[in-house]
């Protein structure tokens, strides 16, 4: 509810997993692609840049798969709040 919430944008879209759970050590500074698109357009208007400059901030700070088949992507939020602020 509270993610809904802070996305009303997103209507009655399905909310990724990522974002309403937690690893078993309770900090994971990476969520999948899903999530992080979730998220694009609160980013946007919080943030003041364009939607289209969150996801090529979101792009950049993917992580693939590693030998392109071990794993999922994921994004590392930590470097996406970092170059949001400027910073990297």
């Amino acid at each position: 509810e509270k993610v809904r919430a802070a996305h009303p944008e997103q209507g009655d879209a399905p909310v990724p997993s990522d974002l309403v759970t937690c690893s078993g050590s309770g900090f994971d500074p990476h969520i999948s692609p899903a999530a992080a698109e979730y998220q694009v357009e609160r980013l946007a208007r919080t943030t003041g840049r364009s939607q289209d400059e969150i996801r090529v901030i979101i792009a950049q700070c993917t992580q693939q798969p590693q030998f392109g088949v071990l794993g999922d992507a994921a994004v590392n939020v930590l470097a996406v709040n970092l170059m949001l602020d400027g910073v990297l």
